[in-house]
């Protein structure tokens, strides 16, 4: 039997040497940028700071655009969807390399000099110079207001946010950020439209709500794209009250110390547009300074990453007409919000803002021979709305949206409908699968 079980006998290897090397991955540096917060409302851009209390910085520096292309929109989640690349430490990796033997400076002839490709100017800053100077897209992040956000990846930049009227030192976070959309084609005689775009409040940032909406001429109108619920889950809280629930009480908890108190009740509830809109006027009582009037406008055909359809169109162009008619003034900004405060809302300021020029006259003027790339107005005027509020227009089917309006109402002004531009359907709504243990924003 030896001699069987010796052809299956295995001689031993050596294992071999692996050499060790040293990780060319360093872990990559944060920073933090930290100022304290001012005490008033301000719905204007303001220099950055770190809301109080947070004493390791609060802003993740993003050293990308948000202008990310508009033809690759996709849905968010309620985390992102990946983490931030880490910046690589090119020195550590290239010096594992072999060297490539190329000639010296010095042993070059003019010639071979000249013909050497010079790297870029730019290239050659090191990472915190060639970031904004002033951390323009850097959002606001720390472990306070994590708790104040409806969704994980939607922020207000930290340089241009509404900051609530609190003492000093108190935490004066709200996720939303002022807008302004001014005239695309005629900015000297067309008033610059003001809003204020916000998420849905939380059942904890109600009384936050109310607070920014106290600082607000009278009378004052916010518009509400989403509904409470949809898809089986919360979009926003019910933060107003109806005709027949009672009126909501503000700053029973002194939560600030400062005394601020307030009380919001309904005062009448109707139904417009074939139920399309429901028009509530509320009214805000603070002690010690009067009563300010709110118009409540809650619009109810506009699903979630989705758009209204053709036969909505009159009631949604209605809800803009009450907002506008029924605000004090072009000056006092309109609060707008769905869910996140960035699809629909960004959808509908930036309708808004097109639609008018188009109603002024002012696209009656613009040469027909420019390319579709000479001067994009709907890209020009979405990309002004994300410098001032992150991935405002969410959904493609939204930016599309914004286009086949705009064509309808410029052939309405025109006389140039015919029977096939009636008969159009609006985009299909983006289908989202909606995994139970994700929630969606717009």
């Amino acid at each position: 039997m030896d001699h069987l079980t010796s052809r299956f006998r295995r001689n031993k290897r050596e294992s071999p040497t692996t050499p060790t090397t040293q990780d060319p991955w360093p872990a990559s540096p944060t920073t933090a940028d930290t100022k304290p917060a001012l005490p008033s409302l301000s719905i204007t851009t303001t220099p950055l700071t770190t809301p109080p209390g947070s004493s390791n910085g609060s802003h993740s520096l993003l050293p990308r655009s948000p202008l990310r292309s508009f033809n690759q929109f996709r849905a968010a989640h309620k985390r992102a969807r990946s983490p931030a690349p880490a910046h690589i430490n090119i020195s550590g990796i290239m010096s594992s390399l072999s060297p490539v033997e190329t000639p010296t400076e010095e042993l070059m002839t003019p010639t071979e000099r000249a013909k050497k490709p010079q790297i870029p100017p730019f290239l050659k800053l090191s990472e915190a110079k060639s970031l904004h100077p002033d951390f323009r897209f850097a959002r606001v992040l720390s472990p306070e207001t994590k708790v104040l956000d409806r969704y994980a990846n939607i922020q207000p930049w930290a340089n241009n946010r509404v900051r609530l009227p609190v003492p000093e030192g108190k935490l004066d976070y709200i996720n939303a950020s002022p807008i302004a959309s001014p005239s695309p084609l005629r900015p000297d005689t067309l008033p610059c439209l003001n809003y204020i775009a916000m998420q849905g409040p939380k059942g904890n940032t109600v009384e936050h709500t109310w607070r920014m909406v106290s600082q607000l001429k009278s009378p004052a109108v916010i518009v509400m794209l989403t509904d409470i619920c949809e898809n089986y889950m919360e979009k926003c809280y019910p933060y107003f009250p109806g005709i027949q629930a009672q009126e909501i009480e503000i700053g029973q908890t002194d939560e600030f110390g400062d005394g601020f108190h307030a009380r919001v009740e309904c005062v009448s509830q109707e139904e417009k547009q074939d139920g399309a809109i429901q028009m509530r006027k509320l009214n805000l009582h603070v002690d010690g300074r009067g009563d300010i009037t709110v118009w409540h406008l809650l619009y109810r055909r506009w699903p979630d990453f989705g758009v209204p359809r053709v036969e909505d169109y009159s009631s949604f162009f209605e809800l803009m007409k009450l907002s506008r008619d029924l605000n004090s003034s072009t000056d006092n900004p309109r609060i707008i919000h769905c869910s996140a405060g960035v699809g629909r809302t960004g959808t509908f300021i930036a309708l808004e803002t097109l639609l008018r020029e188009i109603d002024e006259g002012a696209m009656d003027d613009v040469d027909a021979e420019l390319s579709d790339d000479d001067d994009d107005l709907v890209f020009r005027t979405v990309n002004l709305l994300r410098e001032q509020r992150r991935t405002m227009v969410q959904a493609d089917s939204q930016y599309n949206f914004i286009y086949t309006v705009l064509r309808r109402r410029w052939l309405e002004r025109h006389g140039l409908l015919d029977d096939a531009t009636e008969h159009e359907r609006a985009p299909k709504r983006l289908e989202v699968y909606h995994d139970p243990f994700i929630e969606h924003n717009d």
